[in-house]
């Protein structure tokens, strides 16, 4: 899985009223992994993130006419509601998010993300991706460490604080 396209959108447009960033997903196959793999997926992330609460943030879910298990779109759309979970617990509440696939191009889905900072959503994403392929892999990830690095990137990103005289 990799971003192969990568866009900010400022202010409203075709996707969001507000500003956000337009990411093409490549999954690597169209139909990557099995329903138990997915399942198995779901679970790790509940426990990994305990506030996640798949497809709350999506909107306007467009693509596969058929959700079937091992779909990619699933999997889009659960990279997108983890990227939108991460963001969340850097203190900027995103609240939606869209998942479209790509016409003609399958395993390939258009993510948008709003934002009050585009580098944050774009951590975010990164970060989210990372930790779906590490819990695809069955492999250990560090979130906690993603965790403060996103945190740290906000932070950085965050307008100063104006105290009135």
């Amino acid at each position: 899985m990799k971003i192969i396209d990568q866009r900010y959108l400022d202010g409203a447009n075709r996707y969001c009223t507000e500003p956000c960033l337009l990411s093409i997903l490549d999954l690597g196959h169209p139909t990557p992994f099995s329903a138990s793999d997915m399942q198995n997926l779901r679970t790790r992330l509940k426990q990994a993130l305990p506030g996640l609460r798949q497809g709350r943030s999506l909107i306007g879910v467009v693509g596969d006419d058929v959700d079937a298990p091992g779909r990619g779109l699933q999997l889009a759309r659960l990279i997108q509601s983890v990227a939108i979970e991460l963001h969340r617990l850097t203190g900027d509440e995103v609240m939606m998010g869209f998942v479209g696939g790509v016409p003609k191009m399958p395993g390939r889905y258009r993510l948008i993300l709003p934002f009050r900072c585009g580098t944050v959503a774009n951590a975010a994403l990164a970060l989210a991706i990372r930790l779906v392929d590490g819990l695809l892999a069955s492999e250990t990830f560090p979130l906690a460490d993603g965790l403060a690095e996103l945190r740290g990137i906000a932070a950085a990103g965050a307008p100063p604080i104006r105290i009135a005289a």
